[in-house]
């Protein structure tokens, strides 16, 4: 498995459930940025929902979506000898 800096695990791609995670991380901050705008609510329980949230969001930021082909495996395969890419196919214009 490759290691990863903090930018490259930052900018690679999340995976599904991740995705969901940061969604509901980023509704739950809110909601506790809307709550504590309201007079009578605890403000603990706002700052638990801020805070929760906002933590939430950012660590699901760090999952990374692992590639099928893994350097270590037994299918692996040298440096110079790398599948290449998928290729798309354009719907012609007619």
């Amino acid at each position: 498995m490759q290691k990863l800096t903090l930018l490259q695990r930052i900018l690679s791609d999340t995976p599904a459930f991740f995705k969901k995670v940061q969604v509901f991380g980023i509704g739950l901050a809110g909601l506790g940025g809307a709550l504590a705008t309201i007079h009578g609510i605890p403000s603990d329980l706002t700052t638990s929902f801020i805070s929760a949230g906002t933590a939430m969001a950012a660590i699901a930021q760090f999952a990374v979506k692992m590639d099928d082909t893994d350097d270590s495996g037994p299918g692996s395969t040298s440096a110079g000898n790398k599948p290449s890419p998928p290729q798309t196919i354009q719907p012609s214009s007619n």
